[in-house]
């Protein structure tokens, strides 16, 4: 018969089993078997109906979310024009996404509400002058507003469980700027801003480009157009203005032009974050630019609790 391991044996398998499970077949089981539970939102089956899945996000909650109804839109025709910077992660450059007139529109009505731009560390919100300089309204949802909401989802494809979050137009004036951030925060494997289109409302300005250290510059002088290239003159130009040029940041800078937009998906298909959509607003040097967010989010719908009518 077989000799029985001892104590210290079995300690030192222990001592090895137990981070090859917590670290390898724990996460691949996970990946085998997804669960349908939002972390934090589900408990125990028995807490639950069976088949009665809702919203995890509050989509009837205006102040957040724009929420979808039946509101008949006689929107204008899509007449943009696109252009793809990168594939991974997609990133699309939108000539005209917005009309002169829609821009000026959503500029005039922007004015008489700003308040300073606030930042979020995953934690709270605050007022932060040395990461970001600007100020921001929050846009009525009036049939423009609607129209955009319509044009950004069905850019999308129209996909189920994207909730498009409340538009906000932000101003930046001389020295005004965004220090390199992510739209992502990565708190939720359920729920997080799953892409962004960066929209220029108004660009009578020098500076205030767009930044991405992390995404490589194309060679193409086609996209001298849209992004800052070395082998521009002495001086530099943005919506009219010219000014001396300042020494050029890393990696992709886009250039502020009026109705033009640039969108990217901050998410992988597993929920983590790019890397690659680490961005900055650029100080703007003279002038003012207005630029608009539009983030979506994706969440997929849970069971409903028990009781819940």
């Amino acid at each position: 018969m077989p000799a029985l391991p001892g104590a210290s044996s079995i300690f030192t398998w222990i001592l090895y089993l137990v981070p090859l499970y917590i670290f390898v077949l724990s996460p691949l089981l996970r990946t085998i078997f997804p669960s349908e539970r939002a972390d934090g939102l589900l408990g125990d089956d028995d807490d639950y109906d069976d088949g009665q899945l809702v919203p995890a996000l509050n989509t009837t909650d205006d102040s957040f979310i724009s929420p979808e109804d039946d509101t008949p839109l006689n929107c204008p025709a899509d007449e943009y024009r696109v252009h793809i910077f990168s594939r991974t992660p997609l990133v699309i450059y939108i000539e005209n996404f917005l009309s002169d007139q829609e821009a000026d529109h959503l500029v005039a009505v922007s004015e008489g509400k700003y308040v300073p731009s606030i930042v979020y560390d995953g934690v709270s919100e605050r007022v932060d002058p040395s990461t970001r300089l600007s100020d921001r309204a929050l846009l009525e949802r009036d049939h423009v507003v609607r129209c955009l909401e319509e044009r950004a989802r069905s850019f999308q494809g129209w996909r189920p469980n994207l909730y498009i979050e409340r538009m906000w137009a932000q101003r930046y004036n001389v020295s005004g700027h965004y220090r390199h951030h992510y739209d992502w925060t990565g708190s939720s494997r359920h729920a997080d801003r799953v892409s962004t289109f960066m929209v220029y409302l108004n660009a009578d300005c020098t500076g205030g480009g767009t930044n991405f250290p992390r995404l490589p510059k194309p060679k193409a002088p086609k996209w001298c157009r849209f992004i800052e290239c070395d082998g521009e003159d002495e001086h530099s130009q943005h919506g009219g203005r010219t000014d001396r040029k300042q020494p050029k940041p890393e990696g992709v800078t886009f250039k502020p032009i009026k109705g033009n937009a640039i969108f990217w998906e901050n998410l992988r298909p597993d929920g983590t974050g790019y890397p690659e959509t680490w961005h900055a607003a650029l100080p703007v040097e003279s002038g003012t630019k207005v630029g608009l967010n539009i983030w979506s989010w994706y969440q997929p719908p849970v069971r409903r609790k028990k009781g819940r009518d």
